[in-house]
């Protein structure tokens, strides 16, 4: 989760030092994972991916888990833009049907294009926090444990329990979870959630209409937490959100925020038909 946290990575070192203690939840050194929740089976979540990444100075490396995916077609994959900005596809991979981090019991296969929202960042920290992964070969889904989500198209109302995956932290800064675990989670307004962060880091971060908050109001105790970014927030069996960023982890405080799939249904839809209309050229 990009969370707006001092949680560093590497390839976030400089941007920390001129001017963040928030990040979103994309963990590299560290590896974080879901906070209160249980483990679960990934047959339960089929669509959940594991995004696996090698530095591409170190090619002798074995590729890692640094982010979630969720499956939403046999080749194409969503995750968060703040997980892959500044990579390349060959430094990815994709791991599908495994309860495991880092091992190599699922399907993996390759990352061979990466589609970044244009505006990620723009008008907002952590604004349009999406990007689309082509996948090759395609998955091979089997309505079993790999399977694809359908995208929500109207967003949750306020209450609405959601289901949240992954293998980040359990807590703050914590170590990761080797078993794929998960959380549920309500779904808090827009509104609610803005006013939650007006004072957070001197006003600095704004719920935008390409956000969706989750988060036990006045609890805590239950959320994404570094490592889960990319992943899969379902509500009613669809991908409503992309998990994105929050202060630190499961704060009574502050709500956990998402990538909101229903608001950015038009520029996915549309990516998705530009790859199709020019595989189609190429056929």
């Amino acid at each position: 989760m990009s969370r707006v946290l001092p949680c560093v990575s590497l390839g976030l070192l400089v941007l920390l030092a001129l001017e963040v203690s928030s990040l979103p939840l994309q963990d590299e050194p560290i590896d974080p994972r879901i906070v209160g929740g249980y483990e679960t089976d990934v047959a339960l979540c089929p669509y959940q991916l594991s995004l696996r990444r090698k530095a591409i100075t170190a090619p002798q490396n074995a590729f890692s888990h640094v982010c979630g995916a969720s499956i939403i077609a046999e080749d194409i994959a969503i995750t968060a833009a703040h997980c892959i900005s500044a990579t390349v596809p060959s430094q990815w991979k994709v791991v599908a049907g495994t309860n495991y981090r880092n091992e190599t019991d699922g399907v993996i296969v390759s990352v061979s294009q990466i589609i970044m929202h244009e505006q990620y960042y723009k008008e907002a920290r952590y604004d349009n926090d999406v990007a689309l992964l082509v996948l090759n070969p395609s998955l091979p889904l089997n309505n079993h444990n790999i399977k694809a989500i359908p995208l929500a198209s109207e967003p949750p109302l306020a209450g609405a329990m959601s289901k949240i995956s992954g293998w980040g932290t359990t807590t703050y800064r914590g170590s990761s979870s080797y078993v794929l675990l998960a959380v549920d989670v309500p779904i808090v307004s827009n509104e609610v959630c803005d006013a939650d962060y007006e004072d957070y880091e001197d006003g600095l971060f704004n719920i935008t209409s390409s956000m969706l908050c989750a988060g036990v109001r006045g609890v805590g105790g239950k959320d994404a937490c570094q490592g889960d970014s990319g992943g899969p927030l379902v509500v009613n069996r669809q991908l409503a959100g992309v998990v994105s960023w929050g202060a630190e982890c499961a704060l009574a405080e502050y709500p956990g925020v998402y990538a909101n799939v229903p608001n950015l249904r038009p520029w996915i839809d549309a990516k998705l038909a530009e790859i199709t209309l020019l595989r189609k050229k190429l056929n």
